[in-house]
């Protein structure tokens, strides 16, 4: 009987529509013959009694889902997910370079460092880009180290904080939507497809209230993947072949009758009720991926 650990935080289970989706893996895993166990971090010596790893907690190179990642796959275990898709995940700028790379739709993009943080050169990028842009620090997650500047000043601000994270940082076209389309994508086939709505007022899914540390997240719209648009779903993939065939969340913005890919996500969000509602199916899938 095939074993599968899901290695997963304890605030993994402060929210009940996550909890309820881990359950449901479980379950499609036993429904299916398979051992399905929650491993935690003080666990991480029972890795090799295993078959495959799922990994659910956030997978930061520097938190200790990286290390189990890695771990898994050099006991030569299926991980989702896997170092490579880790590394290029959360590193946004070398993500970028490879969409630019293999000519994945993307949206435009320009990559500053900390010695052109000048009048030149801020100037060239507003020309560009236009005004506003989106700038961001490489490593980023849930909308963190994501933000938006209209005029130099603003734009120094921003770099000059985001450089004390990082030497390199990538600058965007600022393209307003209502919201962001969400492909979840495993092993080069569409698992569902969904729209993040942008919160009223606000220019991105989980936005900060002025002022306050709380995040406003909009609400999620599931699509049937057969009725999604055939040309953000073959964005999607392509955006996907460039970072590997593990489990994906990619992020697409649809304006002017284009499909643009804003980044791929490893671990993407699962949450009972919302990416699953109308794709049941995805907990077998991912069950089955693990178990092949």
């Amino acid at each position: 009987m095939p074993k599968i650990a899901c290695f997963v935080e304890k605030y993994n289970f402060s929210d009940p529509r996550e909890e309820a989706a881990l359950q449901n893996f479980k379950h499609a895993a036993e429904e299916s013959g398979r051992e399905f166990h929650f491993l935690f971090r003080e666990d991480i010596s029972e890795i090799p009694r295993y078959d495959s790893v799922f990994i659910r907690a956030t997978t930061d190179p520097l938190n200790t889902a990286y290390i189990v990642s890695k771990t898994a796959w050099e006991l030569g275990l299926r991980v989702i997910d896997d170092p490579e898709s880790i590394q290029i995940c959360a590193n946004k700028i070398h993500q970028y370079a490879l969409f630019e790379k293999y000519n994945v739709p993307r949206i435009p993009t320009v990559f500053l460092n900390k010695d052109e943080l000048h009048h030149k050169k801020i100037a060239q990028i507003f020309r560009t880009l236009g005004k506003p842009v989106v700038i961001k620090a490489p490593y980023t997650s849930f909308s963190r180290f994501v933000e938006k500047a209209a005029c130099e000043t603003s734009f120094r601000e921003v770099a000059k904080r985001y450089f004390r994270k990082s030497d390199v940082l990538a600058v965007q076209k600022f393209v307003p939507t209502a919201f962001d389309w969400r492909v979840g994508v495993l092993n080069n086939e569409v698992l569902y497809v969904c729209k993040y709505m942008i919160p009223k007022g606000k220019w991105k899914h989980g936005a900060k209230l002025r002022g306050k540390p709380t995040v406003v997240w909009g609400r999620t719209v599931s699509l049937k993947k057969q009725n999604a648009p055939q040309q953000v779903k073959e964005a999607a993939l392509k955006a996907c072949s460039v970072v590997g065939k593990g489990l994906y969340g990619v992020d697409i913005k649809e304006a002017d009758g284009e499909f643009v890919v804003v980044e791929v996500n490893d671990n993407p969000s699962i949450y009972a009720g919302y990416e699953d509602r109308l794709d049941k199916d995805l907990y077998r899938k991912i069950i089955d991926y693990l178990s092949a």
